[in-house]
C-alpha cells in the first residue's frame, strides 16, 4: 500500500525535540498567555452572553489551565516513561501524540475549571459538556500547535542544510591532523584503570550506561571500556584537547577525524574517517559545533 508507506515515512521523519518537554516551564507560559487573550478579545463560542464577572473567571482559569497543563505533562511524563521522551529519537509520529495528549489534557482541565465556575455563579448546566468542551479544545488548539510545530522543523532543517553545507566545505579543506606525539589520557573513575593512546588514534567516546566505551582507528588499539560517566571524561579531556568535542549528551567526537557531516531538523550525524561509528551532534550542541569546526 503506497499511500501507506508514505504516512509511515512521513511519521517516523525526525523532528526537533518538542519545547514543551525540554522546557516546560517557560513553554507553558505562552500557550496559557495566548489562550486568556484569545477568549478575551474574541469572546467565540458564545462566551459573549455569560454575565462579566464568571466570563473573567472562565477565560484566566483557560489560560492557567494550558499553562499548567503543559509544564505538567513536560515535567513528568519524560521521568515516566524516559524510553519515549529520547530527544533522538523524537519524530513526527511522536510529536503528533505529544499534542494530541498534552491538549486532551488541556480540554479535561478546561472541563473541570467550566464546571466549578458554574457551579460558583450558579450559570445554567449548558454550559458545561464534555463533548463540547474537550471537541472545541481540539479544534482552538491543535491546529495552531501543528502549524507552528511545523513551521519550526522547516527552519530548523534549513539551518542545519546550512551548517551540513558550510562544514562539509571546510572537511574538504584537509586541516592538519593533530601532532602526531600527543597523547590523550583517559582515566577511570576508581583511577587506577587508565587508557593513553595518541590523540590522532581516539575518535569519539562514547556513554553506555556506568561505562564510557573509547573508539579507535582502525588498526589501533582495541576499544576499551573504562567505568566513568562522559561529564566526567570531558571535564578530563576538553581543557587539554580541544580538538575533542562534547556533541551529544553521550558523545565526544575528534574533531580531526570527522570525514562528512549529515543532518536533518532533529541534528547532524558524523561520519568519521578510520572507523565505522556515526556520531550524532544535538540539536543543541549545534552553533557550538558550527565554531569549533571553524576553529579548527
Amino acid at each position: 500500500m503506497p499511500m501507506t508507506r508514505a504516512l509511515r515515512r512521513a511519521l517516523a521523519e525526525p523532528l526537533p525535540f518538542a519545547s514543551s518537554v525540554s522546557a516546560p516551564l517557560l513553554y507553558g507560559l505562552g500557550p496559557g498567555l495566548f489562550i486568556f487573550l484569545f477568549f478575551s478579545l474574541f469572546q467565540p463560542l458564545g462566551f459573549s452572553l455569560l454575565p462579566a464577572l464568571p466570563r473573567r473567571f472562565l477565560f484566566a482559569g483557560y489560560g492557567l489551565v494550558t499553562a499548567l497543563a503543559i509544564a505538567a505533562n513536560g515535567l513528568l511524563l519524560p521521568r515516566l516513561l524516559p524510553r519515549l521522551f529520547r530527544e533522538e529519537r523524537w519524530n513526527l509520529g511522536r510529536q503528533l501524540l505529544w499534542m494530541a495528549w498534552v491538549t486532551l489534557t488541556v480540554a479535561l482541565g478546561a472541563y473541570a475549571w467550566s464546571g466549578a465556575v458554574c457551579a460558583r455563579f450558579g450559570l445554567a448546566d449548558g454550559w458545561v459538556q464534555p463533548r463540547t468542551i474537550v471537541l472545541d479544545t481540539f479544534l482552538i488548539a491543535l491546529l495552531p500547535i501543528t502549524v507552528i510545530s511545523l513551521a519550526n522543523a522547516s527552519r530548523l532543517q534549513r539551518r542545519n542544510a546550512t551548517v551540513v553545507s558550510e562544514a562539509n566545505r571546510r572537511l574538504e579543506l584537509a586541516l592538519p591532523s593533530p601532532p602526531a606525539l600527543e597523547q590523550v589520557e583517559i582515566v577511570a573513575e576508581n583511577g587506577k584503570d587508565r587508557l593513553r593512546l595518541p590523540l590522532d588514534e581516539l575518535l569519539a567516546v562514547q556513554s553506555e550506561e556506568n561505562y564510557v566505551r573509547v573508539h579507535v582507528a582502525a588498526g589501533a588499539a582495541a576499544p576499551a571500556l573504562l567505568r566513568s560517566s562522559l561529564d566526567r571524561v570531558a571535564r578530563q579531556l576538553r581543557p587539554r584537547h580541544p580538538l575533542l568535542f562534547r556533541c551529544h549528551r553521550a558523545w565526544i567526537v575528534n574533531l580531526s577525524r570527522i570525514a562528512r557531516v549529515e543532518g536533518n531538523a532533529q541534528g547532524l550525524k558524523l561520519s568519521l574517517s578510520g572507523g565505522s561509528a556515526v556520531v550524532p551532534v544535538a540539536r543543541r550542541y549545534i552553533g557550538d559545533f558550527r565554531r569549533a569546526l571553524a576553529g579548527r
